[in-house]
């Protein structure tokens, strides 16, 4: 097997190529010929129309098969997929879900759709970075590299660098997303924490995986149209309770962008307040979870330093998201490490291009 060093040094030479300017190019040239329209006005429909905006390709117009009116991010309209055939017929489609590409796909096709269609993962080069703003982290994805021993890990962390680089397409688990029966094995009597409690659907999957054998989850959601619709969904459910707030360093309020569906998040530049927790705080006269998982859009870092007492003494199964930004493949388990050096790691990844990468911690 080749060594970190060798492996960089290819993945450098490809860069310095031109390779990746030339596909980019390529698409562009062919996305300026006829109008685009984004099929899906979710959660990634205005990071794909920024990355092509980039390259001086103009978005027409959104469809979505649920949504209609006007994009909240850029005001543009969202039309319907019979609109779309009747009203573009000859234009560019390009998918913005990878999560509903199949079902996306689908339907245009249930329509006939005639025109040309790319998918998510086709349009991956956009959403590439140039090697100067990797590069102050080579060290760390080095050490991340020589840290973890499996090679499905070390795999992932290779792989990560160069879709990021490159825009080459990585290998999902076929496992569900925080649930590795490897990696993180679960027992019939977890409390667990679902950070970034999202609509339940990450609580609804753990009673599956568990048969509905658990002693409690809480579920944290700091977006209230989100949170309305886990409570919907999980109140059929037994010993869950849904908290209105966000994980953090400390208990207190924090600005919020919320409406952003999956990519709600904490932020300065937020437009509403919410409630933040320390898990620390919140545990402290109830018995401590056994099991946490976070997917908090880069509050990662901050949400572990506020249950830096339960890692150092009850060691929780950790399933930590280490992708939000280019340095949590390495910074989040060494922040682990550094809490509790105790901790065994593992990555997995569930997803065609570098989001949605998982550190297991037992």
């Amino acid at each position: 097997m080749k060594s970190f060093k060798e492996e960089l040094q290819a993945i450098k030479e490809q860069c310095n190529s031109g390779v990746v300017k030339q596909r980019i190019e390529v698409l562009a040239s062919a996305f300026r010929s006829k109008p685009v329209i984004l099929y899906g006005a979710g959660t990634l429909s205005t990071f794909v129309m920024n990355n092509l905006s980039a390259h001086n390709v103009q978005v027409e117009c959104f469809c979505d098969t649920f949504r209609s009116g006007v994009h909240q991010a850029t005001g543009l309209p969202i039309i319907s997929a019979e609109q779309l055939k009747s009203q573009y017929s000859d234009a560019i489609v390009i998918v913005t879900s990878e999560l509903h590409g199949a079902s996306i796909l689908s339907t245009l096709q249930q329509i006939e759709y005639p025109g040309k269609i790319y998918s998510f993962d086709e349009l991956l080069p956009f959403y590439t970075i140039p090697y100067n703003e990797f590069e102050p982290h080579e060290d760390g994805y080095q050490w991340a590299y020589e840290y973890f021993t499996d090679m499905e890990s070390k795999q992932i962390v290779l792989d990560s660098m160069r879709t990021r680089l490159l825009g080459t397409r990585m290998t999902p688990s076929p496992n569900h997303q925080y649930f590795e029966p490897d990696a993180c094995p679960l027992t019939d009597s977890e409390i667990f924490v679902d950070g970034g409690c999202f609509i339940g659907d990450t609580a609804e999957e753990f009673i599956r995986q568990t048969s509905g054998k658990y002693d409690y989850i809480y579920g944290f959601e700091p977006d209230m149209g989100n949170l309305k619709k886990a409570l919907a969904n999980l109140a059929q459910y037994k010993n869950i309770d849904v908290i209105n707030g966000g994980l953090w360093h400390m208990t207190n309020t924090c600005k919020f962008v919320s409406g952003a569906f999956g990519n709600s998040q904490l932020s300065e530049d937020g437009d509403t307040i919410t409630n933040t927790f320390s898990l620390d705080e919140f545990f402290a006269d109830k018995q401590a979870p056994t099991f946490i998982k976070m997917d908090i859009e880069g509050a990662e870092y901050c949400a572990l330093e506020g249950a830096k007492g339960i890692l150092e003494t009850c060691k929780p199964k950790l399933a930590i998201c280490v992708y939000h930004q280019i340095h949590d493949i390495y910074a989040l388990p060494q922040q682990i490490l550094k809490i509790n050096p105790e901790y065994k790691l593992a990555l997995r990844h569930y997803s065609r291009w570098y989001a949605e990468s998982v550190c297991y911690a037992v």
